[in-house]
């Protein structure tokens, strides 16, 4: 399942909300968010063991309000086993993290985060033990600059159970975005972890009025780790709407020895597909197209990927989604539903998975 995020990095540099007299009122006046789901999820193996199982999912997340500029913030994303066909097959998704606890400063223009947080960046992404700083003072600039010691992944069905270190020492980013003219964003960055690798990037985002939107985007990385290759990626897209009707294609290469090099040490978003399980390996090349349509209070989605990589081996993929917003029966309920079918050269590695998401946010 795609990552779930409860905020964001361009969340961190707007304006602070009406300010706390005192720290007892900062906490009687925070804020709680959240959301409370039930989660199905089935893989029909063609070979070994299907798998399946039901859980009930919860996140919730607590904000003091501004104090000085300041606020604290805890969240936990917590899943319970309600059924699973096969023993183990639940433990993905059951368990309790605490994905955020931090202390937050934001001025004007200016923010710092410290502490587990939730950071959407290029390649760096999910929740991080880290130190943020973030910028926007510059017209038509935002800046971010940090430090991250670990980090976590909790989706519905990737729950982990503790932060991970990155590497030895950690690893360092610099992310920028310039929006020098409406509709053009140009996204450099850089990241470096000790004795593992260093990357540099570029996203160029081009929208149109009319509704046409390109993406170009390169990164490549300097591989430290002994008897591995460096690595570099390729991502180009083509995006546009007829009416309700969404429609992309997209491209996608990586490194004939290398493939990305260790680019996705703190996280990644290019991979489109809902799996993508050959995506990022070495010589890869991926063709995908997509399209989207709206009606009403329903909306469904396909997406084809089609992998090509070393030794002339291929996966082809089809994603199929829908979601429907209840919020004639209760407001911010929806219901969701994924299906995904693998077809690879080897028979034995094809499956089917499909999830089901009845979720209620508050």
């Amino acid at each position: 399942m795609k990552k779930y995020l409860c905020a964001t990095a361009i969340a961190l540099v707007t304006a602070p909300g009406v300010q706390a007299d005192t720290l007892a009122d900062a906490f009687r006046n925070g804020t709680v968010s959240g959301d409370i789901n039930l989660f199905y999820k089935n893989i029909d193996n063609n070979s070994g063991a299907d798998q399946a199982y039901g859980s009930g999912f919860l996140g919730f997340k607590y904000e003091t309000a501004p104090f000085h500029n300041l606020q604290l913030g805890l969240a936990l994303r917590h899943g319970s086993e309600a059924y699973e066909q096969n023993s183990g097959d639940s433990d993905e998704g059951v368990g309790t993290l605490l994905t955020e606890a931090y202390i937050s400063y934001q001025g004007d223009g200016l923010g710092l985060v410290a502490g587990r947080q939730a950071i959407d960046l290029e390649w760096v992404g999910d929740y991080h033990e880290a130190v943020m700083l973030t910028s926007s003072t510059l017209p038509n600039t935002e800046l971010a600059a940090g430090y991250s010691r670990s980090l976590a992944v909790a989706d519905e069905d990737d729950l982990q159970h503790s932060f991970s270190d990155i590497g030895d020492d950690g690893a360092w980013f610099l992310d920028g975005k310039f929006t020098p003219v409406e509709g053009l964003s140009l996204n450099p960055y850089y990241l470096h972890a000790n004795d593992i690798f260093s990357g540099i990037g570029l996203k160029v985002d081009l929208e149109h009025a009319s509704g046409l939107g390109l993406t170009f985007h390169y990164a490549a990385s300097d591989v430290d780790v002994a008897g591995e290759q460096d690595g570099d990626i390729l991502h180009l897209e083509v995006r546009g709407a007829v009416g309700e009707l969404a429609l992309a294609v997209g491209y996608i290469a990586t490194d004939e020895q290398g493939g990305i090099g260790h680019l996705d040490e703190m996280g990644e978003n290019i991979n489109p597909l809902e799996e993508g399980n050959q995506v990022y390996v070495a010589d890869a090349q991926t063709w995908y197209l997509g399209a989207g349509y709206a009606v009403g209070k329903a909306s469904f989605g396909l997406l084809y990927g089609d992998s090509d990589y070393a030794g002339n081996a291929g996966e082809q993929e089809l994603d199929l989604t829908f979601s429907y917003d209840l919020g004639a029966v209760a407001e911010n309920l929806s219901v969701g539903l994924v299906y995904t079918m693998i077809d690879a050269d080897s028979s034995a590695n094809d499956y089917d998975k499909a999830t089901l998401m009845l979720s209620y946010a508050f």
